[in-house]
């Protein structure tokens, strides 16, 4: 498929099979070998069936082939002349670990090349109405792992709500490969609250919450976080906006139906974070 040596295509697959661009498709069908990564995020049934539906001989790569083993699966296919293809959900740069695969991959001399797609990041702002200039940090809500709960997403709400940012939080996926729910991921922020006592995680925190976007079943709804909604099946993600401008109000009101008072009172208590962080 390639011309001048073995090439790795790092490629991007959306958040479903109707994200998958022609170019996907392509590179799916003609290389030798497909590896799929479903650690950093991992596609319903329904997306890894149709996945098999193109190439029956998908090899599933863990976290410790690409990080503790540096992608030696990869390589060695690469080094016997052969072109390959690492899918991964989402858009594959948005992972730092796939930028890792392709220093090495250039170290030992092979062509590169990243085919991207849809990102969570960029479909949540689009169906949310939210503008990406004032997207803070990201974090995941993450399951204790050796009895320990992690604070980082706990810790990157606050800062950016003292900012006035908004605040993506992705869920995390459970040992036995199943996703966090909307409902679990609320219940660690509470628990967290509780023991950080920052004061941001309380009834006046209005919170989007949403289901499988991508799909033609996704769900959004405009809460807060004393009445997580029932969003239906996971994957689930959550965000919280910081201050508003008009526009950003206007669509979470007339299009994603939004309360109004939770809107306004929710506007009151970031500004009130903004001053006290000055």
């Amino acid at each position: 498929m390639s011309r001048g040596g073995p090439t790795l295509y790092i490629t991007g697959l959306g958040l479903s099979p109707r994200n998958i661009t022609t170019e996907a498709l392509e590179i799916m069908r003609l290389v030798d070998v497909v590896f799929l990564e479903t650690y950093t995020s991992k596609g319903p049934v329904e997306f890894m069936n149709y996945l098999r539906s193109i190439r029956n001989d998908l090899i599933l790569v863990s976290r410790e082939d690409l990080e503790n083993r540096n992608g030696d699966v990869i390589m060695r296919e690469l080094e016997r002349g052969h072109d390959a293809a690492l899918l991964v959900f989402g858009d594959p740069m948005i992972a730092t670990t796939h930028a890792a695969i392709a220093v090495i991959a250039k170290k030992h001399g092979f062509n590169v090349k990243i085919v991207n797609s849809v990102s969570i990041v960029c479909a949540l702002l689009s169906q949310l109405g939210l503008s990406p200039y004032k997207l803070g940090s990201i974090a995941t809500v993450t399951y204790p792992r050796m009895g320990v709960l992690s604070t980082r997403a706990y810790d990157v709400l606050g800062d950016n709500l003292k900012r006035g940012l908004h605040t993506i939080l992705l869920l995390d996926i459970r040992d036995d490969e199943g996703f966090m729910s909307a409902n679990e991921a609320v219940d660690i922020l509470r628990r967290l609250e509780e023991e950080r006592k920052l004061g941001i995680v309380n009834e006046r925190l209005l919170v989007i919450y949403v289901a499988r976007l991508g799909w033609v079943d996704h769900r959004i709804v405009v809460s807060t976080v004393n009445n997580v909604p029932d969003i239906g099946d996971t994957p689930h993600t959550i965000v919280i906006p910081g201050l508003l401008n008009p526009v950003e109000v206007d669509y979470l009101v007339h299009v994603l139906n939004a309360s109004k008072d939770f809107v306004d009172n929710h506007q009151r208590f970031i500004h009130s974070l903004t001053v006290e962080n000055k």
